[in-house]
């Protein structure tokens, strides 16, 4: 079962993947937009995202090729998955 909040070890560890998660509940992006968007660096949220992808909390929503044929992971909030204790809300009820 995941924990509540995600673990760290740091309060700014911890402020900064608050900040990447409220950052995609609005949308999915790309480090580099969160980067930007966060005033972090791309290797600061890349390592928090890595965290937060081992504790759980994000996934590869999917990815982007630019015209450079570069590949790029856009990250997302990662949905709950469904259990025999938690039914499907279109059930009887």
């Amino acid at each position: 079962m995941k924990p509540k909040y995600p673990l760290a070890q740091h309060p700014l560890v911890a402020h900064d993947m608050d900040s990447i998660l409220t950052y995609l509940q609005g949308q999915p992006g790309t480090t580099r937009e969160m980067a930007h968007a966060l005033r972090l660096t791309v290797n600061r949220v890349n390592g928090l995202l890595r965290q937060l992808d081992a504790q759980g909390w994000v996934q590869v929503d999917h990815y982007r090729t630019y015209r450079s044929g570069a590949t790029v992971n856009v990250w997302a909030i990662r949905e709950p998955e469904k259990t025999a204790e938690q039914p499907d809300s279109c059930g009887p009820g």
